[in-house]
């Protein structure tokens, strides 16, 4: 049996990536797996793009990644300054590096195929909650262009909406990993998934999912963001420190 860790939503926050990195090699996991919105929001993408670069096998691109990416403006002004701000933060090589990144993930595991993407089948942008219907969340296993055909997953993995959960669905599995470094909700803890199973195997074996959630130094991770100036530090800080939406 193998482990694979799944994280996802780092948005720059390298106090929090380092963290769970070294919790990931206390427990002798060497396979990482990231499902996007590396960068964004808080105030260290280039070192957390590096990091990912370094310890991820696959990474899978976020809606963050797509948007700064994009030469198309979005949400005024304010927004376009944020924009600018990441995209001089990480340099051209990083930025490169971030147009290359993939729509999602397939891999097989003890005879389970398995599909991890950022947000959705549709696309980074479009989000699906945990208490969206039954038909929102079994519409996660279609094939679609975004996703490719490859198969037909009977387990979805995705991040985005930074609040982790497992749900079954009749013989199929929906999974969120939460959030490395802007958890929301009640548990501001750094989050992450493990899958436990025979990887790249076509034979069923047995096959285990589970969220681990970590205190990491938030107060580290708040003083990095106060240096560098960043624009909306007031929503990130409040973020971290609440696990409150900022809209």
């Amino acid at each position: 049996m193998e482990q694979i860790a799944i994280i996802s939503d780092i948005h720059g926050n390298a106090t929090a990536l380092e963290a769970v990195i070294n919790e990931i090699h206390k427990r002798d996991i060497n396979r990482i797996f990231c499902l996007g919105d590396i960068i964004g929001k808080g105030p260290s993408s280039d070192i957390v793009i590096d990091i990912c670069k370094e310890y991820c096998e696959k990474i899978a691109k976020g809606n963050h990644e797509e948007l700064i990416c994009s030469e198309t403006v979005f949400g005024g002004e304010i927004y376009e300054k944020m924009k600018e701000w990441h995209k001089n933060k990480i340099g051209k090589e990083r930025y490169e590096f971030l147009q290359s990144l993939g729509n999602s993930i397939d891999i097989k595991t003890s005879g389970k195929n398995i599909r991890l993407f950022h947000a959705s089948q549709i696309g980074v942008c479009n989000r699906v909650h945990k208490h969206d219907n039954k038909e929102k969340h079994l519409s996660m296993f279609e094939n679609t262009e975004f996703t490719g055909y490859l198969f037909e997953p009977e387990i979805v993995g995705y991040g985005d909406i930074h609040l982790s959960f497992i749900e079954i669905i009749g013989k199929k599995v929906l999974f969120n990993v939460g959030s490395v470094g802007n958890s929301l909700g009640i548990d501001t803890r750094a989050s992450f998934g493990i899958i436990t199973g025979k990887y790249n195997c076509d034979i069923e074996d047995k096959l285990g999912l589970e969220i681990v959630k970590i205190d990491y130094d938030k107060n580290k991770a708040i003083e990095e963001a106060k240096n560098c100036n960043m624009p909306e530090i007031e929503y990130y800080i409040n973020e971290i420190k609440t696990g409150e939406y900022r809209n």
